[in-house]
């Protein structure tokens, strides 16, 4: 979806998430490294999930667990940004960064800090490469689940097909149906917590009909949204 998103829970812990620095190391975070979005905050109800791109100059840098922590500032303005991977981003190159999930209160326990609001994303726009992220409707029966690094991993089937989702720490149960309506898809997200890799992992916050725990939405490793 090109647009704010509205209702989810990925990261579905991030896009997401991964639902990695903060976030799963995707917030100790992301998505392809390891990642972990860790301390527990109140996870927005899916009407104030958004996602937002970003651009301007960088004014700081650092690769942590997974992810590289942007400070990007243009009129006058500072907003963070969390992305994928290690793209070697110098302080004072103007950059633009690809739409992803907006988080708010999230605290990183990787780099011990916590920001008011911060925007995980899965990389920086490049000529040949369009901005917006695709947030996807996912749904199925719960085979598996667990709680690791602030977020409640689920194995959902549906179809003969299975897929991993990531949400804040909520209670789910084998063998409960749910629904999400707008989850981010994390690909090789590592989660230190779990000590695994998922090939592509669904980060959110929240299942339809349902309320978060509480807890991150995001993005835990990456996003990533896990540890």
């Amino acid at each position: 979806m090109k647009k704010r998103m509205v209702a989810a829970a990925s990261m579905s812990l991030g896009v997401m998430a991964l639902f990695q620095a903060g976030c799963a190391t995707v917030s100790k975070p992301a998505a392809k490294p390891a990642a972990e979005p860790a301390a527990a905050q109140n996870a927005p109800q899916p009407a104030d999930y958004e996602v937002r791109a970003l651009s301007g100059k960088v004014a700081e840098s650092m690769y942590v667990a997974g992810y590289t922590y942007l400070k990007v500032e243009k009129d006058g303005k500072a907003t963070w940004a969390a992305v994928s991977g290690d793209p070697k981003v110098e302080v004072g190159k103007e950059v633009e960064v690809k739409k992803g999930m907006v988080l708010k209160n999230f605290t990183s326990k990787s780099l011990s800090r916590k920001f008011d609001e911060i925007i995980f994303s899965d990389g920086l726009v490049t000529h040949d490469q369009a901005p917006p992220i695709s947030m996807k409707a996912i749904g199925g029966k719960v085979a598996e689940t667990m709680d690791a690094g602030g977020y409640s991993y689920a194995r959902l089937e549906k179809d003969g097909k299975s897929v991993w989702v990531a949400l804040p720490v909520m209670q789910l149960k084998v063998g409960q149906e749910i629904e999400i309506e707008n989850a981010m898809p994390m690909n090789s997200f590592s989660s230190k917590s779990l000590n695994r890799t998922f090939d592509v992992i669904y980060f959110a916050s929240g299942i339809k009909g349902g309320q978060p725990a509480g807890g991150q939405t995001m993005p835990p490793g990456h996003p990533p949204i896990g540890k």
